[in-house]
């Protein structure tokens, strides 16, 4: 909204309308209250008169130019830093996904190289560190049930 009333004073320097703010009035008052808004407003020439904030007569728009040139720029920068933000986000997603790809494709292989193995003359299942795989009959053969102490 501080950009609707700079741009109107550049659009139309003459116009008195423009140049009067009553602070009283509602969207006015709720404009003032945002952080900066007053300070962007004296910046550019505005002087506090009772309930009004006024552009002088003698005032040169040259002010509310800058104000409004300063505002874009801070503008394009708060967009600036959305796209960086999201492309960082994006990038992140994609190593994350990249590294997940990797892990799908180590444990296909994985997967590959055991069948590959049961293929194999002589293959035996094998439990791991324990006696043959074809002699584990029941759970003592795998250690449960054991006491192992403690």
């Amino acid at each position: 909204m501080s950009r609707r009333v700079l741009g109107n004073i550049v659009a139309s320097p003459d116009e008195a309308k423009y140049r009067k703010l009553r602070t009283s009035n509602a969207k006015i008052s709720a404009l003032l209250a945002t952080r900066g808004v007053r300070a962007v407003l004296v910046g550019a020439g505005f002087v506090e008169e009772g309930e009004f904030l006024v552009l002088p007569e003698a005032a040169d728009v040259a002010g509310a130019q800058a104000a409004l040139a300063a505002l874009a720029t801070q503008a394009q920068e708060r967009v600036d830093e959305e796209v960086a933000r999201k492309a960082a986000e994006q990038m992140a997603r994609k190593e994350q996904q990249e590294k997940e790809n990797e892990e799908r494709k180590r444990m296909k292989s994985t997967i590959a190289d055991d069948a590959s193995a049961r293929k194999e003359p002589g293959w035996k299942a094998k439990a791991a560190g324990v006696k043959d795989g074809r002699a584990i009959t029941g759970c003592s053969d795998v250690g449960i049930g054991n006491n192992a102490g403690g």
